[in-house]
């Protein structure tokens, strides 16, 4: 999970993106009556999108983001457009987390589909997912604190960009400490675990990940779990 830390063009951002890649499940979460990775349509996202209801138009991001994630939509500018409507919601609902949370979201996608304006886009990525840490850490099984976890430990080191091995897994902490039943977590904070050589508490976080209610083998597909799966299970061959 590593980010690239040499070349500003190399960024590529897999916070998003990798469900349609690797078939990956995504978990239906609800908060205030809105559903997150709920299937739906673009026409659906569209009607929701332009209500005049709050929840109505937090649905219709969520909308959105379910389909960019799932690979339904591939357009920048339509990741784009989607923030635009969202940020007019924010800017009468500054303490909505989830508001915060889903624009980070949909920021992110934009980032990955349009990979030259990558490096612009992370201030702003950074600036919603703690708003959203803040105000509703709780949201997508602690989803804002497994944002800026991946968001640290992927993005380029200073001076380029934020990248911080500290930050990375402080915040995979705090998501672990919120849901630590979400194998995504604790497969997250293993994997940054194991960048900082830490290979024997990382493997206790991939154990425990393998253990979990929610865990899909599919999510060890992911290039990020390769070498964590190599490196953990081959310390159980060896025993």
């Amino acid at each position: 999970m590593k980010g690239l830390h040499l070349f500003p063009l190399l960024l590529v951002m897999f916070i998003c993106g990798c469900s349609a890649k690797y078939d990956l499940p995504l978990f239906e979460y609800e908060a205030d009556g809105v559903v997150l990775w709920k299937p739906c349509s673009r026409a659906q996202a569209e009607v929701l999108s332009n209500s005049l209801k709050d929840k109505d138009i937090l649905q219709g991001a969520a909308c959105s983001a379910w389909l960019l994630e799932s690979g339904a939509v591939k357009s920048a500018d339509y990741a784009k457009s989607s923030q635009a409507k969202l940020e007019k919601y924010l800017a009468k609902n500054t303490q909505s987390g989830l508001g915060h949370y889903l624009l980070a979201y949909l920021i992110a996608k934009e980032a990955q589909l349009a990979p030259m304006k990558g490096l612009d886009l992370v201030p702003r990525m950074e600036q919603e997912a703690i708003a959203a840490s803040k105000l509703s850490p709780e949201v997508d099984h602690g989803g804002p604190d497994r944002f800026l976890g991946e968001l640290y430990l992927k993005a380029p080191s200073a001076p380029i960009s934020i990248g911080d091995m500290d930050n990375a897994l402080e915040y995979y902490e705090k998501a672990v400490n919120v849901a630590p039943d979400f194998a995504m977590n604790r497969l997250g904070l293993a994997t940054a675990l194991l960048e900082d050589d830490e290979v024997e508490e990382a493997c206790v976080h991939y154990d425990k990940a393998l253990q979990s209610k929610c865990f899909d083998a599919k999510l060890l597909k992911v290039d990020s779990c390769k070498k964590l799966v190599k490196v953990c299970e081959g310390q159980k061959t060896a025993e």
